[in-house]
């Protein structure tokens, strides 16, 4: 829990391609990653076009960060403040590939120190092909056991969020876990069925009742923020695709989905649609604390 009180939050989406080439050299015992100097530009690009932005959160996709750049990045989100919320490439240890989220807080300590609280999280469901592919390199997934299975719901900055890595989304049980407990989902996902995953994000919008913001490789497309409004106005960001690598931003309003979500009625002025059935209340009033 992070005391730096936020009723506004930037997000910036990563438009940015994740090749299949390099998530099979991340896992190979006969390969290298790719460590390309074409491939650190491109992410050079989207951190420092997020930067400029002033961004508070930057979201990228699922395997988009080799594991080597991993203190690269934690140093980054300490000294530009920005938060950031990606998947790692295939972690291989003994035989396993562990697909882990990453997520990246930036704050200032009591003395006034940039520091960044770093949180990793093996996936809980690897898709079919995932593991078909893991299988093919002689590979075994690393999930784990049902009864260690685990997600974070994270307060940073006055704002409650938690984060899901694309096969996930599609366990409605997990989806519904914390309900009336999140101003956002965040989903980083490499998945070619953009039309599916289109379908759960914006089920999630409308049941969970808040902002969700999905990152997915450019090759195919649906990186998106969704709010629970109306359809014709739900869409924040929608992204079909794209070669080059750059960022799109749009600012949520945390203060105006609360105070739409504490009424019991809407006035004609709103844009949040009314909270679902079964909302807690309760849980909206401690997501308000300071």
């Amino acid at each position: 829990k992070f005391s730096s009180k936020n009723d506004k939050i930037k997000v910036a989406l990563a438009n940015m391609l994740v090749d299949r080439d390099s998530i099979q050299r991340a896992c190979r015992k006969d390969q290298s990653p790719n460590l390309s100097y074409q491939r650190q530009k491109g992410l050079y690009h989207i951190l420092n076009a997020a930067n400029k932005e002033e961004a508070d959160v930057l979201l990228l996709p699922e395997l988009s960060i080799p594991v080597s750049w991993l203190p690269f990045m934690a140093a980054h989100s300490r000294r530009k403040q920005i938060a950031l919320i990606f998947g790692l490439e295939h972690w291989v240890l003994d035989e396993r590939a562990y697909n882990i989220l990453v997520e990246m807080l930036p704050y200032n300590t009591d003395e006034n120190y940039k520091s960044s609280m770093l949180v990793f999280r093996v996936k809980n469901y690897y898709a079919p092909k995932e593991i078909e592919l893991l299988h093919t390199l002689r590979l075994r997934a690393g999930a784990p056991k049902p009864k260690k299975q685990r997600y974070h719901l994270i307060r940073w900055k006055n704002v409650s969020f938690a984060t899901y890595n694309c096969f996930e989304l599609a366990n409605i049980e997990h989806r519904a876990l914390f309900k009336s407990k999140l101003d956002i989902l965040f989903a980083c996902v490499w998945n070619r069925d953009v039309n599916y995953y289109q379908h759960i994000t914006e089920s999630a919008a409308r049941d969970l009742h808040c902002y969700v913001a999905q990152s997915n490789t450019s090759h195919y497309g649906g990186s998106c923020v969704l709010q629970p409004s109306r359809s014709s106005i739900s869409n924040k960001i929608y992204v079909k695709g794209g070669e080059n690598h750059c960022i799109l931003t749009t600012t949520l309003d945390i203060k105006a989905l609360r105070e739409a979500q504490y009424r019991s009625f809407r006035d004609n002025n709103d844009i949040i649609k009314h909270n679902p059935p079964g909302f807690d209340y309760d849980a909206l009033l401690e997501r308000a604390k300071k």
